[in-house]
């Protein structure tokens, strides 16, 4: 069956009904869409990664492409909703919205962490991390986004804390399959987006430091082009900025930074989503959804017209 819209975007999806709607466009669309990537997560859920195109049948990745990913942090509902409605958007109504396919293929994560997620929902709101157990003291979990290779070593250590950056980079399943995902769309990836909630931002690297990337002027320009026109058509307010001009701390290990600074993606950005609190009523969804597509739209146009970046040391700073 194919979600009806009308019910789809009025409630959070468990991950079976995640998965279940991308099985569904991949039988319907089989010519605009298809699964990228499986992997599993600590306790067994698949982790489906799919790629929308206008040739989806060419099966090697060789056009330029986006990678857009949701629910790093578990308590984070309203952002697997987003990236659903990005799917939806692109594959079902992708006559209105050919001109973004047009230059980029997309790859699409919309469920990062589903133990955390399926935790949150049925368990604890406010759970961020993922499930896997630490063995020690009845631990349980890691932030994901503190778990990448870079500037790993800035970061909480304390097991039970809910911003505890593991024994180890990649010590996850779910961030190990984000490496493996950036590896097969190297050096053909010039976006990576990930959404986040709720802190109405558009931030970029770098986390870990003040010194900013050489072409911060361009990935400002992309994040203010995604502010401009939300602001334009809804009189909602986002700010801009690198990453650590937002934070009170340094953070390291972020999947920004590592996709800027290791992976070499001219563009890293990620997206607070503007909502009141990290699960907003559900009569907000669609709201939600239709504004945050918007700026994200916005966004991919600007990359689309934005200077490559040449990757040397970067000087500039705060």
């Amino acid at each position: 069956m194919i979600y009806d819209q009308s019910s789809m975007f009025k409630q959070y999806l468990g991950h079976g009904e995640v998965n279940q709607y991308l099985a569904d466009l991949v039988k319907n669309y089989a010519n605009k869409i298809e699964i990228f990537s499986r992997a599993s997560s600590y306790e067994g859920r698949e982790i489906q990664t799919v790629r929308i195109s206008t040739d989806v049948q060419r099966k090697k990745v060789n056009r330029n492409c986006i990678l857009l990913d949701a629910g790093i942090h578990a308590r984070e509902w309203i952002t697997i909703s987003v990236a659903m409605y990005v799917i939806h958007q692109l594959v079902e109504r992708d006559a209105i919205n050919s001109r973004l396919l047009r230059n980029f293929d997309w790859i699409v994560l919309p469920l990062l962490n589903p133990d955390g997620y399926e935790y949150s929902r049925e368990h604890n709101k406010m759970w961020r991390k993922t499930r896997r157990p630490l063995g020690v003291n009845r631990c349980v979990g890691v932030d994901c986004n503190r778990n990448f290779n870079v500037s790993w070593g800035i970061g909480i250590t304390r097991l039970c804390s809910l911003l505890f950056r593991g024994e180890r980079p990649f010590s996850e399943q779910e961030t190990r399959n984000v490496r493996d995902i950036f590896k097969r769309i190297r050096p053909n990836c010039q976006f990576y987006l990930s959404l986040h909630s709720y802190a109405k931002a558009i931030l970029y690297p770098r986390a870990y430091s003040r010194t900013l990337p050489l072409n911060w002027k361009h990935q400002h320009e992309v994040a203010q082009a995604g502010a401009n026109a939300i602001l334009r058509a809804t009189g909602q307010k986002y700010r801009c900025g690198s990453a650590s001009s937002f934070l009170s701390f340094a953070v390291g290990g972020s999947s920004i930074d590592y996709a800027h600074d290791i992976e070499k993606i001219p563009f890293a950005l990620v997206m607070e989503i503007a909502s009141k609190g990290f699960h907003p009523p559900e009569t907000n969804i669609g709201l939600i959804c239709d504004e945050t597509w918007i700026g994200i739209q916005a966004m991919v146009m600007q990359v689309a017209i934005s200077p490559k970046v040449s990757f040397t040391r970067s000087r500039t700073t705060l």
